[in-house]
């Protein structure tokens, strides 16, 4: 029996044995498998494992609009339509080869193409080129032609499951709808430059955001585009894309989406700077049937009691619609390389001569001085200047004949000129650097503060500024010619034959540079010393003054408003498009009061008021506006000195501010070439107020 059990458990035994080696194999491929794939190729899949990565893509915000006061838009940004092809969805698309898609796009492209004689195959190599150079950005759209017509976009609709990949994407284009109104007060968006990278990331609002710019942004260059780009820019949105190694994207998900730019409202109004443009375009027309040279000029009108900017006009004009995107040589000629640029902002940046405008300042630090008092008379004629020797170095009477005894009131009203030469010249003698300090607090040859980019500064002379600016330069000549002297005798006076030989070129040496210190002292008495001539000329508003046509107009707007110096500014409010709310507001600043007292401020404010009225030189300006109270000071500044070209050349240069009685704006204009003032930038100051007023 026993025996008969160990026959029956005998197969049983085998197959046990041949079952356990079975599962031995197994086991023993399976660790070598697994020691294969952990060990022996662990660098090949970790390698391949890391070749998918996670891309971050920013997807581009739609700038903010730029409106004036009364929300009239002036600058905004509208879809033009992009056809691209995304290359997810082309390699996702099943059933298709991805170059038999792009042959086929290039056939319904043949006649939308750019070039019409191109061919469909060449057009088709051109995609694929395009296609080529993108392949490390494939995680992107590629943007195969822009600005594409409705016609075509209808012929992509049409043939969308034909084409997969392909697709139309709106791309916001900046445009300026009103063209050349306020173009250089406004700028213009291109591409940044890498010198631009650097400014514009040490914005102090950029340092607080993780934000940098950088290559292939669009970014403003001009005037409020670039003053304001951190808030028209927007928040950018930001998908996230996986790709291979070879950066084909495998998936993408929008985890931020943008945020518009804040739309920026300006305290300009839109019609009144349009009547200001118009006003100039009007002018320089009729000045140049006179002078052919008078083709720029520029103007700016204040409010007197906040700083606001309500207009700032340049003139010749300039569309920033020229200026964005490649521009041609042509027009990049144009625009910035010309003798009259239209890209330079004349209001804003422009230095003029001042002229008869500045007598209102001599008058203001003359009273200020007390070395005169409203009411003294000077009798208009050369002989009041003083000396045979003063009068040779002083100015006759414009108008050629004498106006008679002139005190404060008839010298603004007639802008005489002897009545200012004389009390200037006792400004300069009395308190040498009064009239710069005065000029200073009223806004004069200092930067304004506007919230612009370009801001001049200017020049107020006076015997220090004319030392310390003349003086270097001759102090360098004088040291280079007794250096070049030294050097000259340095070598004959080592090598002399005897003593004697030695001592003569000695003395010659010393003669030399004798004559180098009597040069050198001459040129400084003349040139440098401030002398009766420099009293006058620039006590008049002529010489090396040179003034804005924005600090013009914020001077006389301290001067009426009491003496508070207000910072101009141009933005009133930034405004977040999607809810309404304010991001940013300007509010007025005084950045000093000045220390004239009011009541002689005053005393000059009424003197203003005689030039458009009586015997002033602007009488008949107003004549037709029976509502115009105000005042206002005309100016004729000279081109160029006596016996050359432009000796009989001017400059029109106008002041003024409405009403009297609480006045409200103030305005400074000037026409090159334009000759007086009154007739010229008077002009366009008149059909200012009368828009501003509705007159």
């Amino acid at each position: 029996m026993e025996r008969m059990d160990e026959r029956e458990r005998k197969p049983f035994k085998k197959r046990l044995g041949v079952l356990r080696v079975v599962v031995i194999l197994v086991f023993l491929v399976l660790g070598f498998n697994l020691w294969g794939l952990q060990i022996n190729q662990a660098a090949y899949y970790e390698t391949k494992a890391k070749g998918n990565a996670l891309r971050l893509v920013t997807v581009p915000a739609t700038r903010g609009d730029i409106t004036d006061q009364n929300g009239k838009i002036i600058v905004t940004s509208v879809p033009k339509f992009a056809l691209t092809l995304d290359w997810l969805d082309l390699q996702q698309a099943k059933n298709y080869n991805w170059k038999d898609v792009v042959r086929r796009l290039a056939s319904y492209l043949k006649p939308y193409w750019p070039n019409p004689a191109q061919t469909e195959e060449s057009i088709t190599v051109d995609i694929l080129a395009m296609i080529q150079n993108h392949q490390w950005e494939r995680y992107r759209p590629l943007i195969i032609l822009k600005d594409i017509s409705p016609a075509l976009q209808a012929v992509v609709a049409e043939h969308q499951n034909e084409l997969p990949g392909v697709g139309i994407a709106a791309v916001p284009e900046r445009i300026y709808p009103q063209n050349t109104l306020a173009g250089q007060l406004l700028g213009y968006v291109r591409e940044i430059s890498d010198a631009e990278i650097t400014q514009f990331n040490q914005n102090p609002e950029i340092l607080k955001e993780d934000f940098k710019y950088t290559q292939g942004d669009l970014v403003g260059k001009m005037g409020v585009e670039k003053a304001y780009d951190y808030w028209l820019r927007g928040q950018e949105g930001v998908q996230q894309v996986e790709v291979d190694n070879n950066t084909r994207p495998l998936s993408k998900e929008i985890i931020q989406t943008p945020h518009p730019g804040g739309t920026v409202q300006l305290t300009v109004d839109a019609d009144l700077q349009s009547v200001v443009e118009n006003s100039i375009d009007e002018v320089l027309k009729k000045v140049q049937s006179v002078h052919s040279n008078s083709k720029a000029g520029a103007a700016v009108v204040i409010d007197v009691n906040t700083g606001k900017i309500l207009a700032m006009a340049s003139r010749p004009a300039m569309n920033p619609n020229d200026l964005i995107g490649t521009i041609s040589e042509e027009t990049a000629e144009n625009y910035f390389r010309t003798e009259r640029a239209p890209s330079f902002n004349r209001a804003l940046s422009g230095l003029y001569a001042p002229g008869s405008t500045f007598k209102v300042l001599t008058a203001v630090a003359a009273l200020h001085s007390n070395v005169i008092t409203p009411e003294e008379q000077i009798y208009s004629a050369m002989s009041s200047l003083g000396t045979a020797s003063d009068q040779a170095q002083g100015f006759p009477e414009w108008s050629g004949y004498s106006f008679g005894l002139v005190d404060i009131y008839r010298g603004i009203a007639l802008s005489s000129d002897i009545y200012f030469e004389v009390v200037g010249r006792r400004v300069f003698d009395t308190k040498p650097e009064l009239i710069p300090q005065i000029a200073h607090e009223f806004g004069l040859g200092v930067l304004s503060g506007v919230d612009l980019p370009g801001d001049a500064q200017g020049t107020v002379p006076s015997p220090e500024w004319k030392r310390s600016y003349f003086q270097p330069g001759y102090d360098k000549q004088r040291d280079e010619k007794l250096e070049a002297i030294k050097n000259k005798y340095i070598e004959e006076i080592t090598n002399a034959a005897d003593n004697k030989a030695k001592q003569k070129l000695m003395a010659t040496k010393e003669a030399e540079e004798q004559q180098v210190q009597v040069w050198y002292k001459q040129m400084i008495n003349e040139f440098v010393n401030w002398k009766p001539y420099d009293s006058y000329n620039n006590a008049i508003g002529q010489g090396d003054n040179s003034y804005t046509p924005l600090q013009l107009a914020n001077f006389v707007a301290t001067l009426v408003n009491g003496g508070k110096h207000f910072r101009p500014y141009i933005v009133d409010k930034i405004i977040d498009p999607v809810d309404g709310s304010v991001m940013k507001e300007n509010k007025p600043e005084i950045l000093n009061t000045v220390s004239v007292a009011p009541d002689k401020l005053e005393v000059v404010k009424k003197a203003m008021s005689g030039v458009t009225s009586g015997e002033g030189t602007a009488r008949s300006l107003f004549a037709d506006v029976p509502e115009y109270t105000g005042g206002a000071k005309t100016g004729t500044a000279q081109l160029g000195s006596k016996d050359t070209s432009l000796e009989e050349v001017y400059n029109g240069v106008f002041v003024a501010f409405a009403p009297y009685d609480n006045p409200q704006i103030a305005f400074a204009g000037v026409i090159e070439y334009g000759g007086h003032g009154g007739d010229t930038a008077g002009l366009v100051a008149k059909a200012a107020f009368k828009q501003h007023f509705g007159w």
